[in-house]
């Protein structure tokens, strides 16, 4: 059973900027159900309404001010031990907590940076959609769109270096082929 629950935080990321580009693609595209025209994968009427409410659920979750440097840390603490949290692509947030809640040796590490496996995978999908959306140019035609949480986007941007230094640390495992990737 660890063995199926050792999946890639690499996927976990990627899973949530993955959905954030198929929602935030979907709801660009008047709500366009069937996405295979752009490469993305076909989501069903139902898939797509979870990923919406996912994703702004995950929009609108209230990041801590110390939250980038204390997931940072995390991070390089769960490479270190070898620990892979679960995930794959299609997982709701619930489903996400839910497994990495299972992780064994994974909890101690949050709890020291001051994460349950909730705050752990909210703050993560927090951050990567709300960093890939911040930036998007508003569209008074698509109102479909979603749109961040303001004093979420304060945050990002009031702390340039502690974001890079979070997306370094998630690069660099994915390039090394550590624990954070696969």
């Amino acid at each position: 059973m660890i063995n199926t629950l050792k999946l890639s935080f690499r996927s976990a990321l990627l899973g949530v900027m993955g959905a954030a580009a198929v929602v935030a693609g979907t709801a660009a595209q008047a709500q366009t159900v069937s996405t295979a025209g752009n490469g993305a994968p076909n989501l069903t009427p139902e898939q797509v309404a979870t990923l919406q409410h996912d994703m702004d659920t995950a929009l609108h979750y209230h990041l801590a001010p110390n939250v980038l440097p204390r997931l940072t840390t995390a991070l390089k603490e769960i490479q270190a031990a070898g620990i892979q949290p679960p995930s794959r692509f299609g997982m709701s947030l619930d489903q996400q907590i839910a497994l990495v809640q299972q992780v064994p040796g994974l909890d101690p590490i949050l709890q020291k940076n001051g994460f349950s496996a909730h705050d752990f995978v909210m703050s993560l999908t927090c951050v990567g959609l709300t960093g890939s959306l911040m930036n998007v140019p508003a569209n008074p035609g698509n109102t479909k769109m979603p749109q961040p949480e303001p004093a979420n986007v304060a945050i990002l941007k009031s702390n340039p270096q502690d974001l890079q230094n979070l997306v370094t640390v998630l690069r660099s495992a994915h390039q090394s082929g550590g624990a954070l990737s696969h």
